[in-house]
C-alpha cells in the first residue's frame, strides 16, 4: 500500500541509542473466534445492524454463546436471578433471527458450557463433578444445541468451561483457603477424566458434528498439569479439538507475590508446542487480563480502559512470537462492579468505525491489525535494504519508540501517515551512516485511532507497518 503525500508537518526528533526491540513475525491464527460480553446492552444490534460492524465481521470465523443465553427452562437467563443476560437471552435471539444470519453469514456457531450448568451457582463449592452433576451437564448440552438448531442456526463447537480447575489444590487453595480440593464424588484425577470424557463420549454419539474443547484458567493450572490432563483424557479415548487458555493477570502477580516462579510467555509456548504435538488447536483468550481492576477502579473502568487493557494482553502476545490457532476475543466483565445490576457490562460492541467509541467489533479490528505487521507493498525488509521494526509500545499514549537499520550511507526518510493517506509527520529526512537508530514519536495533538510508518532507504521502499494511538 503506497500513501499519498498531503501537508507536510516536519517535526525535530531526537536520534536515540538502539533499543532491543526487534520485528515479531505474525502468530499462527486459523480462527478468530468473538463472545460478546453476556448482557452488554447491544448485541441484539449485531444482527439488526450488521452494516455496522461489516469488516470486524468478515473476519470472524465463530460467534460464540454463553449457555444460558441460548438456554430454555431451567437452562436460560429468564426466570433465573442468578444470571444477569440483560436482553440477550434465547426468546430475543430468536426475534432478531441471530442464528440463521450467523449461517447466511458463514459464521460457525459455538456455545460455552460450564460442566456443570447452573446448578454451580448454587453449590458453595462448584461440585462440578458429582454424579448428578454429570448428568444435568447432558441435559443442559442437550437443550441449547436443540434451541439453536430449531431456530435456523448449527452448533458446530461447544467449549466446555475449566472442568479441571478444582481438581489442583493451587486454583482450590486461592478461592476455599483450603489445601486439599476433594471435589465432591471424585477422589482422583482419574476419576475427573471418567467423568469428562464419559460426558464427551455420550456427546459425541449423539451430535456427532459438534466439536467439543475445553477451556482452561492459567495459571491456577499449570503447563505440567495441563499436559497430565490431556494424557488422562486420551488414555480414556478422548482427543480434544481445541483448548483455550485464560490468564488472569492479577492471579499471576498475585501467585508472583507468594513466591512462584511463573513465565507466562515461556509457559503458553511450551504448552502450544505440547498441544500441536497431540493434534489440539491452541486458543489464547483475548480479553482485559487485568479485568479485575474494575473492583478497585469503579468509576475509573469503562470501555476505553477494557480496550486499552486488551491491546496490552494481545501486544504481550505478539512480541512474545507465541503461535495460536484460535484468537478468542471475549468479555465476561461483572456490571456489579460498573454500572450496577442490568445489561450495562463492558464493553459495548458497536460500531466499529467511530474513534469515540471503544467497541468491542473496533476492539478485534485494532488487534487484528498489530500481528500482521508489515502492510502490503513491501520490499523484503531485510538488512540489504534497511529493517524497520514495529514501535513500542503499540498501542500507546502519548508517544512510542520507532527503531530501524539502515545497511550504508544512504537518504533516509521516514513518515508518518494516516488511514486516509495523509502524511502528518516526517520523522527523518536526510543522509545517515549505516547502523540502528531510534526516534520517539510524539502524539499528544493526534487523535487516536491506526496510523501506519513509512521507511524509505535510498530510493528503495523497506516497509510500512501499522501502529495505534489509544486516547
Amino acid at each position: 500500500m503506497r500513501f499519498v503525500s498531503g501537508c507536510l508537518m516536519v517535526l525535530s526528533v531526537a536520534i536515540l541509542p538502539a533499543t532491543e526491540l526487534s520485528a515479531q513475525p505474525p502468530p499462527r491464527q486459523d480462527q478468530v473466534w468473538f463472545t460478546p460480553n453476556l448482557a452488554s446492552v447491544d448485541m441484539l444490534d449485531l444482527f439488526n445492524n450488521p452494516d455496522e460492524w461489516d469488516s470486524a465481521r468478515s473476519q470472524i470465523d465463530v460467534f460464540k454463546f454463553y449457555t444460558v443465553q441460548v438456554g430454555s427452562g431451567g437452562w436460560g437467563c429468564v426466570g433465573h436471578p442468578a444470571y444477569n443476560c440483560g436482553d440477550n437471552h434465547l426468546e430475543n435471539l430468536v426475534d432478531v433471527d441471530a442464528f440463521s444470519k450467523l449461517a447466511l453469514w458463514g459464521i460457525d456457531i459455538a456455545v460455552e458450557s460450564f460442566f456443570a450448568g447452573p446448578i454451580m451457582s448454587y453449590d458453595p463449592v462448584e461440585c462440578s463433578t458429582a454424579e448428578y452433576v454429570y448428568e444435568l451437564t447432558l441435559s443442559g448440552s442437550i437443550n441449547v444445541i436443540q434451541n439453536i438448531e430449531a431456530n435456523g442456526g448449527v452448533v458446530r463447537y461447544l467449549a466446555m468451561d475449566e472442568p479441571i480447575r478444582q481438581w489442583y489444590p493451587l486454583y482450590h487453595y486461592i478461592y476455599t483457603g483450603q489445601t486439599d480440593p476433594r471435589p465432591c464424588l471424585v477422589d482422583s484425577l482419574g476419576g475427573l477424566a471418567d467423568h469428562v470424557a464419559a460426558y464427551i463420549h455420550q456427546m459425541e454419539t449423539w451430535f456427532p458434528s459438534v466439536s467439543i474443547g475445553q477451556i482452561g484458567l492459567y495459571p491456577e493450572v499449570g503447563v505440567d498439569q495441563f499436559k497430565e490432563w490431556i494424557n488422562a483424557l486420551e488414555a480414556r479415548g478422548v482427543s480434544l479439538p481445541f483448548l483455550h487458555i485464560d490468564v488472569h493477570g492479577p492471579r499471576v502477580d498475585q501467585y508472583i507475590g507468594f513466591g512462584m516462579d511463573i513465565d507466562v510467555a515461556a509457559d503458553l509456548a511450551e504448552l502450544g508446542s505440547f498441544l500441536e504435538a497431540h493434534g489440539v488447536e491452541f486458543g489464547i483468550i483475548l480479553f482485559d487480563t487485568y479485568w479485575d481492576s474494575q473492583v478497585w477502579e469503579v468509576d475509573a473502568y469503562n470501555d476505553s480502559t477494557y480496550y486499552e487493557g486488551t491491546m496490552n494482553w494481545v501486544n504481550f502476545v505478539n512480541d512474545a512470537d507465541l503461535e495460536y490457532d484460535h484468537g478468542i476475543f471475549q468479555s465476561w466483565v461483572f456490571p456489579v462492579y460498573t454500572t450496577g445490576y442490568g445489561p450495562n457490562e463492558v464493553p459495548t460492541n458497536l460500531p466499529e468505525d467511530d474513534p469515540s467509541v471503544y467497541s468491542h467489533t473496533r476492539l478485534i479490528n485494532d488487534a487484528l491489525s498489530i500481528p500482521a505487521g508489515v502492510v502490503a507493498e513491501t520490499s523484503s525488509d531485510s538488512p540489504v535494504n534497511g529493517v524497520l521494526h514495529q514501535n513500542h509500545p503499540n498501542p500507546f499514549n502519548p508517544t512510542a519508540i520507532i527503531t530501524y537499520e539502515v545497511p550504508s550511507l544512504s537518504e533516509v526518510s521516514l513518515k508518518v501517515y494516516d488511514t486516509l493517506g495523509r502524511e502528518v509527520r516526517t520523522m527523518v529526512g536526510d543522509l545517515q551512516e549505516a547502523g540502528t537508530y531510534s526516534v520517539v514519536f510524539e502524539a499528544r495533538d493526534l487523535p487516536g485511532g491506526v496510523y501506519f510508518y513509512e521507511l524509505q532507504v535510498g530510493a528503495g521502499l523497506v516497509a510500512t507497518r501499522k501502529m495505534l494511538i489509544v486516547k
